[in-house]
């Protein structure tokens, strides 16, 4: 792989801005990330369990926009990327499971998420027929594990 997208509604890492990234052999890596301030997830406790990160509508309703406003920033990249690494977390996965199943074949997506209602999200993408995409399992917001796909896949061309 030579283009992959990063997409999550939290961000991957305060050092890191969105867009284009270049990386050594041709590696671009497009980051899609929350960049408003706005703070979801575990980042600054990361020690909260699983299941502790409350969803109330109204945040809900807010990570449906913000996805949707991400969404608008990867569509014009959607026809060059070879894969794209999307976060689910506990609040807004529909939104995001469906605009995946809209616009990329399942061979092409990686599902990162976070134990949260693992078993509705599951059920989701079964629904959205992407039982094929790729699957990992990570912390609540994500953070880590997003900044650490893109930075392997940076190094090297990998998402592990």
């Amino acid at each position: 792989m030579k283009k992959v997208a990063f997409v999550t509604y939290n961000t991957l890492s305060s050092e890191l801005a969105s867009g284009w990234h270049d990386g050594p052999e041709g590696r671009r890596a497009l980051l899609v990330q929350n960049t408003r301030g706005q703070r979801w997830g575990a980042r600054e406790n990361p020690d909260i369990p699983s299941g502790e990160n409350r969803v109330t509508d109204e945040s809900a309703g807010r990570v449906r926009d913000e996805i949707s406003s991400l969404w608008e920033q990867l569509q014009a990249a959607l026809p060059d990327l070879d894969h794209v690494v999307v976060y689910v977390g506990s609040r807004g996965s529909e939104r995001a499971i469906m605009l995946v199943a809209a616009h990329l074949p399942a061979d092409k997506v990686t599902f990162v998420s976070c134990d949260c209602g693992l078993l509705y999200k599951e059920v989701l993408v079964e629904l959205a027929g992407l039982t094929r995409a790729t699957r990992l399992l990570c912390e609540c917001g994500g953070h880590r594990t997003m900044e650490k796909l893109y930075l392997n896949f940076m190094e090297t061309g990998e998402l592990r």
